[in-house]
Order: structure tokens, then C-alpha cells, then sequence
């Protein structure tokens, strides 16, 4: 992978903000989510443009 090739259109959980999120049971409820870290199912999802995007969010959470 190039130095300057950066991730993009990071998918996150919509209550803790991870990447781990997986079609819940393979769309067969329509399009929903399960957060492999917190087990929340969902519709919603979040999605950041880049890793900076992602991190900038997670510190504003933390309220540092």
C-alpha cells in the first residue's frame, strides 16, 4: 500500500463509533447493522471521510 494512499469512507457503529459493524443477519430484516464491539443493531451508521475525520470525532466524544 502507497505512503500517500489514506482510507476512506470509514463506516463506524452509531453508539460506540467502531469500525466493526456487519450486516445483521445478512439483510434478511432489511438493511441493518451489528456493532461487533457493543452488539448494538442498528440502521444507522456513521460515516467519516478519512481516519482524521474519525479520530477528530472520537476525541470531541471523550471531551478532550
Amino acid at each position: 500500500m502507497k505512503k500517500d494512499k489514506q482510507l476512506k469512507d470509514i463506516e463506524v457503529c452509531s453508539n460506540c463509533f467502531s469500525p466493526r459493524i456487519v450486516p445483521y443477519m445478512g439483510y434478511e430484516t432489511g438493511k441493518r447493522f451489528i456493532c461487533q464491539d457493543c452488539n448494538h443493531i442498528s440502521v444507522v451508521t456513521i460515516i467519516f471521510e478519512n481516519l482524521d475525520e474519525l479520530v477528530k470525532a472520537l476525541k470531541n466524544k471523550r471531551g478532550d
